[in-house]
């Protein structure tokens, strides 16, 4: 049986990478995804993204109460966001497929 503790850091990862996964959805399914395999499988990104960010809303909310998990959700889920453009320009993807 899983102690309190660990029980309680299991459901705050599961919430960090849904928040994150949420944010990757969403990506996907914008017209400025640098990854094309990406944007080839964004077609349901905005319903992934939502089911994952009410994922997480819920865990989060579960864990911390409302206001918290809240914030918690939406700061991990913009720190996402800000980060995947410069990931994508960072690993710079278009350029392996023009010829």
């Amino acid at each position: 049986m899983l102690s309190g503790n660990t029980l309680a850091l299991l459901y705050c990862s599961v919430a960090g990478a849904a928040s994150a996964f949420s944010a990757l959805a969403f990506y996907a399914a914008s017209p400025h995804c640098r990854w094309p395999r990406l944007r080839r499988a964004g077609r349901l990104g905005r319903q992934i993204g939502w089911v994952a960010s009410a994922t997480s809303l819920w865990l989060w909310m579960g864990q911390l109460g409302l206001a918290t998990g809240l914030c918690v959700t939406l700061a991990g889920w913009m720190l996402t966001a800000l980060v995947l453009p410069y990931l994508a320009a960072w690993t710079r993807p278009e350029r392996a497929v023009r010829p």
